[in-house]
């Protein structure tokens, strides 16, 4: 088992920090930022160009976090932007470079893009995960040939817990563990009462819950989750909390409203990823103030 998985198994909860990848190659303000968080998160988790927003290679960016700063990265992969062959390539690149884990995710939806350019989508998320079972077993899937050093990352998936569909989701997660996932990653959960729904279910599947935790930065943040997202409908009535504040009033509720879910769900779930949708200092922030918190307390 991987030192990951370890740690995802511990009896107190993993705290990874999500994060894009620069938009350029300028790297030192961004490499200095998550240097504050060394010590106090497990884990730098690197988004694949979310929302189909070119960013800077995830494998490298992820290189750069491994050499320079000796954090544990977890790295997405989308199958909208590459086929099979480039995403084969890609892993046996994670494998190679030491990266603790990697998870298969379909991609965000596109808007049509005017020149009629249509997403690779060669696999799906199931058979990318078959896909990177294969390749831990030293399968590449050509002609059967086994490779003879096998990457050693662990396998993840994503799931939406706030779907109105919930049966469809449960089906769904089922179908990931099947394919061999081994931990799934949330979307942002905001309420008590469906982070643990959706906990019990996963367990069935044996899989390890990190759940998402995503602090509102400002108003207009809220109000833009509220708007355009349609996968966090059931969590209007608490973006609706945020009317009215200034930005320090939405950041210092956030935080308090976050660190209090975490803190009720620490021993229910393997870990907590914190998403930096409003930009990464807010998430510092927030993943700095819960390791401090749990220090205090004895609990980590």
């Amino acid at each position: 088992m991987s030192a990951l998985l370890k740690r995802l198994d511990a009896d107190k909860p993993a705290l990874w920090l999500e994060v894009a990848p620069p938009r350029g190659i300028a790297v030192e303000s961004m490499l200095t930022r998550l240097a504050a968080v060394r010590g106090h998160v497990d884990a730098i988790n690197l988004a694949d160009n979310a929302l189909g927003r070119v960013k800077l290679a995830p494998l490298v960016f992820g290189s750069m976090i491994k050499s320079r700063l000796g954090m544990a990265v977890v790295i997405n992969f989308s199958c909208r932007d590459r086929n099979r062959y480039a995403l084969k390539a890609d892993l046996l690149g994670a494998g190679a470079l030491g990266i603790e884990a990697v998870v298969a995710l379909a991609g965000d939806k596109l808007a049509a893009d005017p020149d009629g350019v249509q997403p690779v989508r060669d696999l799906d998320t199931f058979s990318l995960l078959s896909a990177m079972n294969d390749l831990r077993r030293g399968d590449t899937g050509e002609g059967r040939r086994l490779l003879k050093t096998l990457p050693q990352f662990a396998l993840g998936a994503v799931a939406n817990p706030n779907r109105k569909a919930a049966e469809r989701e449960f089906e769904l997660l089922e179908r990931k563990a099947a394919a061999g996932a081994e931990f799934v990653i949330t979307q942002p959960v905001f309420d008590l009462a469906v982070a643990r729904t959706f906990i019990a279910r996963a367990r069935r599947h044996k899989l390890r819950v990190v759940l998402g935790i995503l602090p509102v930065k400002r108003e207009s943040m809220a109000d833009y989750l509220k708007d355009r997202i349609p996968d966090l409908a059931s969590a209007h009535s608490h973006f609706d909390r945020y009317a009215g504040l200034s930005e320090e009033e939405a950041r210092r509720m956030s935080i308090d409203s976050s660190i209090a879910l975490m803190r009720a769900l620490a021993d229910e779930v393997a870990g907590f990823n914190i998403m930096s949708g409003g930009g990464p200092s807010l998430a510092i922030e927030l993943a700095l103030e819960f390791s401090r918190s749990l220090e205090d307390s004895g609990a980590r």
